[in-house]
């Protein structure tokens, strides 16, 4: 720990300055538990910041890389989006041409839906979902705003199987069944209404596909009998509420608890339950290949406190022994380490021998350059220097457009005169 003033504890510039190594101790599972190696060995600090040092590049270079990935994606993004975009403008110019078109020519107009020239069709299936799978978040607020009436956003009061009535657009009126629910946009799809042709780029062949609808274009519809007549109808349901679920009704399953919602909705005013669709647990298929149940639950590992969990050869291979990141090392690893340590403190002679020859000429330049001292300037060279001074200081004074001040003349002492013997 470095001994820091209290004043300067809380700088961000001196915290980063300081490179913390791991602390107290380093383990082996080959050591015996009463032999530590303390970090306060010049070996061990060696190798904990050839560790520290290795963890910094390679965090910096995984940096790097994210940042060109997360720019590459945001770039394609971007493509995808002004193409969506680009199709949208062409359709809108597309339609008012045809709509000019019936106006002027009637019954002479051409016929545009012939099925082969893929009119009225779209190919950017970034119209189907313009999040692109969370890239383009939508705005919370507009989000919870889309989701107010059926519970908000957190618990959608809807499932796949419930009938919607839809408000909006050409289909307003009708009465479908709900696909499927996306809650990152506040969108549902239908199953046979809201629908568009989609061709496919390789082929050109085309095929209705079903397009995202706005959960506030949509309400619930739920028969509900009237308490006063007994007449049981679909009544539109304009506000849902979640609750908690009731363990005990007709409506909870185990499949619907593992899948499922794990709340109940409740329609405000008349305090009446909506039970949710049965929920259709996933079906997986199996293979001869598989492995069986009583395999996968059969214990096959017994804790031993007389031999090692696995052979030491399998440690070295799942530690990597020879890895940069490696903090903890064998004991002969170690002993090696300050066997070289004491060498090159104990025996110079040794590393002088190991020397190239550049090295040689090297240490013989440092050698002269410490003998010669440091250089001094001799008296003719100092007045030298002070008439190029005297030379330069008009002139740059002249090209400042300063005057330079006059001196005034030394006064002259009187001369003693001597009388003649």
């Amino acid at each position: 720990m470095w001994n820091i003033p209290n004043r300067h504890r809380n700088d961000p510039q001196i915290n980063q300055s300081l490179v913390r190594l791991p602390q107290p101790c380093v383990r082996d599972s080959e050591v015996n538990r009463s032999q530590l190696v303390f970090n306060s060995d010049p070996t061990m600090q060696k190798l904990l910041k050839r560790t520290a040092q290795a963890q910094r590049q390679a965090g910096r270079r995984a940096k790097k890389v994210h940042r060109r990935d997360e720019f590459d994606t945001r770039r394609r993004n971007n493509q995808y989006l002004k193409m969506a975009n680009d199709e949208i403008r062409q359709n809108l110019k597309d339609s008012r041409r045809a709509r000019k078109e019936d106006w002027e020519m009637g019954p002479l107009a051409p016929k545009r839906d012939l099925g082969f020239n893929g009119y009225g069709t779209f190919r950017e299936n970034l119209r189907q979902d313009w999040t692109n799978n969370g890239m383009n978040p939508i705005d919370p607020k507009v989000l919870e705003q889309r989701c107010a009436w059926a519970g908000g956003v957190k618990q959608l009061c809807l499932a796949p199987q419930d009938r919607v009535v839809i408000l909006d657009g050409p289909d307003k009126g009708k009465v479908d069944r709900i696909q499927s629910v996306n809650k990152l946009n506040g969108s549902v799809t239908l199953e046979n209404h809201h629908k568009a042709l989609f061709q496919t780029w390789l082929d050109g062949k085309h095929h209705a596909q079903a397009m995202p609808i706005s959960v506030g274009s949509i309400r619930l519809v739920y028969p509900i009998t009237n308490p006063k007549t007994g007449i049981t109808k679909d009544t539109i349901i304009n506000e849902i509420k979640p609750i908690p679920a009731n363990m005990e009704s007709d409506n909870m399953s185990l499949d619907r608890w593992e899948y499922g919602n794990k709340w109940d909705r409740l329609v405000l005013g008349i305090n009446v339950s909506i039970p949710w669709p049965e929920v259709q647990a996933p079906k997986f298929d199996t293979y001869d290949i598989d492995t069986t149940r009583d395999k996968v639950e059969a214990r096959t590992f017994f804790y031993n406190l007389l031999s090692p969990p696995m052979p030491n050869v399998i440690i070295d291979e799942l530690r990597n022994k020879y890895s940069k990141f490696r903090t903890r090392h064998d004991p002969e690893y170690i002993a090696m380490k300050e066997l070289q340590e004491r060498m090159k403190k104990g025996n110079p002679a040794v590393l002088e021998s190991m020397q190239t020859p550049l090295e040689e000429f090297h240490e013989k330049q440092r050698e002269l350059k410490e003998a010669r001292g440091e250089p001094e300037l001799s008296e003719h060279m100092l007045t030298k220097l002070g008439e190029i001074i005297a030379k330069t200081k008009a002139t740059s004074l002249e090209d400042a457009g300063i005057t330079p001040l006059p001196t005034e003349p030394a006064e002259k002492t009187p001369e003693k005169t001597v009388d003649a013997p």
